[in-house]
C-alpha cells in the first residue's frame, strides 16, 4: 500500500505541487519564529491533508482490492468529517487584525499561503471522490452528492470557527455536539455564513474541476 502511494505521487503533478506548497508554508512559518503561530497553523495544515491522504489511502485500497468494498461508504464519511479542516485556515486570516504593523504584511502572505495550501488539497480531495461516486452514481447524482458535501463542510467550517468544534467532538463529545449544531442551525448568522461559503466553495471547485479537465484534455492531446 504504502509503495502504491509512493507512486501516486511520483506520477501526480498535483500532488507534488501540494507538497511543495506545504513545505514553503512551512518555512514561512519558521522564518517568523512565533511558538503561537507555528502550533495553529502547522496543526491546521496537517489536518487539511487528512482528508487527502485518507481518499488517495482508501483509492488505491479499493483499486487493488486490499480493502472490502463495504469500506467506501465509511471511509467516505470519514473524508467528508474531516473536509471542513482544508477550507478553515481561510479563516485564520482573522488573526492578522491583531499582529503588529510592522508584520502585518508578512504574517498576511503566511496565512494566506497556508489557506490556499489547505483549500487546494481539499479540492483535490473532492476531485478524486467525485470521480470514484461518478462511477457508481452517475453524473448528475455525483455533483448533487459534492455540493451536499461543499454544503456540509461550510457549516463545519461556522462550527469550527465560531463555536470551535473540531472533528473530533464526534467521538468525544457527541451528546454536546449534537446539542450544540441544533443550536447553530436556528441561527440566522450560521445559516448566512453557511450559504456565503457554499457559494464560494461551489463556485471555486467549479472552476477547479473545469481547470483539471482541460489539463487532463491537453495532456491528451
Amino acid at each position: 500500500m504504502l509503495n502504491k502511494l509512493l507512486a501516486v505521487y511520483r506520477s501526480g503533478e498535483g500532488l507534488r505541487m501540494l507538497v511543495l506548497l506545504s513545505v514553503m508554508s512551512i518555512a514561512m512559518v519558521v522564518v517568523r519564529f512565533n511558538p503561537w503561530f507555528f502550533k495553529m497553523l502547522t496543526w491546521n495544515l496537517f489536518l487539511a491533508w487528512i482528508p487527502l491522504l485518507a481518499v488517495l489511502f482508501l483509492r488505491e485500497g479499493l483499486e487493488n482490492r486490499q480493502l472490502p468494498r463495504w469500506i467506501l461508504w465509511p471511509g467516505l464519511a470519514f473524508w467528508l468529517l474531516f473536509l471542513p479542516n482544508s477550507p478553515y485556515i481561510i479563516t485564520d486570516l482573522f488573526h492578522v487584525r491583531h499582529v503588529g504593523e510592522e508584520t502585518v504584511w508578512f504574517d498576511t502572505m503566511m496565512i494566506f499561503m497556508c489557506a490556499l495550501t489547505g483549500l487546494l488539497a481539499g479540492l483535490y480531495s473532492q476531485l478524486l471522490v467525485h470521480r470514484m461516486l461518478s462511477q457508481r452514481l452517475g453524473a448528475m447524482p455525483t455533483w448533487a452528492v459534492m455540493v451536499g458535501c461543499l454544503l456540509l463542510t461550510s457549516f463545519g467550517v461556522y462550527l469550527g470557527r465560531y463555536i470551535r468544534l473540531n472533528s473530533w467532538d464526534l467521538f468525544t463529545n457527541p451528546l454536546d455536539l449534537a446539542h450544540l449544531i441544533g443550536q447553530s442551525l436556528l441561527n440566522p448568522f450560521a445559516l448566512k455564513l453557511t450559504l456565503s461559503y457554499t457559494f464560494a466553495l461551489v463556485t471555486l471547485y467549479t472552476g477547479f474541476t473545469q481547470f483539471v479537465q482541460r489539463r487532463t484534455h491537453e495532456s491528451l492531446d
